[in-house]
């Protein structure tokens, strides 16, 4: 008896196997050959949109390099925005945006929207972009100022980064969060073909790329920015409002810049001041004084 339940039961597994290999090899309605499954596609993505600040625009062929807005290190993406068709500009009509010089400006905030694919690269990649939409609203480039700072910084006493093979970015006592801190060291890397390190001096001295010894740092250069904390209320603090006539909002910043390759070999800006104006952006700066070591 066992052996007969045996038999059937192998006789019913044949049969159905037989069933299944005719029902794949039918053809497709109409004689068409079934489709192929497409490769290289991330299934069950929906759209998604996220506002980044804008670090850089991505000018001379160069994506726009872009902050997360939540702060977190290391948050930075990179878009080529002049090839998405959908890019809009609040408070601008579309005609302005024609034109050929047209570019959007570092601080902005902008509204990408996107299939939530993100490419693992750094800076990290969206995946299919439908839609740009650069936002009124939450201007404020205080990384735009930070990055020329940085340059300017580059272009004094050209001896101290000459032929340097690393390249080290210190932001860490300014106000910019974490992301735009990131996205800041990496375009002012890029501008020199360098990857840069963010880290303190003691950090880097601890990583092994500073002789913390002999106060050397063979192959880099240490860039920083240090906001400073003894602002004069005075002149910081003003009021939105002076009675009876509406004046724009607006703050300022005094910081501390340096680039440093030795205890021999620094070069110090020193009581910088910006102001910034009501529409949130910041012009130049202005150096107190300058210090060489």
């Amino acid at each position: 008896m066992k052996k007969w339940c045996l038999f059937l039961s192998i006789y019913f597994c044949m049969c159905l196997l037989a069933a299944c290999a005719a029902g794949a090899g039918a053809p497709a309605p109409d004689g068409a050959l079934p489709e192929e499954p497409q490769g290289g596609e991330l299934p069950g993505l929906g759209a998604v949109t996220e506002t980044f600040r804008l670090v850089t625009s991505g000018d001379s062929g160069q994506p726009a390099i872009l902050a997360g807005t939540d702060g977190s290190a290391g948050d930075v993406y990179a878009l080529d925005i002049f090839s998405v068709e959908d890019v809009t500009l609040e408070g601008y009509a579309p005609e302005e945006m024609e034109d050929p010089d047209w570019a959007p400006m570092p601080g902005a905030l902008v509204e990408v929207t996107w299939d939530g694919s993100v490419m693992e690269s750094y800076p990290a990649r969206f995946g299919d972009v439908t839609s740009v939409r650069i936002l009124e609203d939450g201007f404020d480039d205080l990384c735009r100022l930070y990055l020329d700072v940085l340059e300017d910084l580059w272009n004094v006493d050209a001896g101290l980064d000459e032929g340097i093979t690393e390249l080290g970015v210190d932001l860490s006592e300014t106000s910019l969060p974490a992301s735009e801190r990131s996205a800041v060291a990496y375009a002012f890397g890029m501008r020199h073909g360098l990857m840069p390190v963010e880290g303190t001096y003691e950090e880097l001295v601890e990583a092994g790329y500073i002789d913390g010894e002999a106060l050397i740092w063979e192959d880099g250069c240490l860039f920083s920015i240090k906001e400073r904390q003894d602002e004069d209320p005075v002149i910081f603090n003003m009021p939105d409002v002076v009675p009876g006539q509406e004046t724009p909002s607006y703050g300022a910043v005094r910081f501390d810049a340096e680039k440093w390759r030795s205890g021999l070999g620094a070069y110090l800006f020193t009581d910088c001041t910006a102001v910034r104006s009501g529409d949130g952006s910041w012009g130049g700066y202005t150096v107190g004084a300058e210090v060489i070591s």
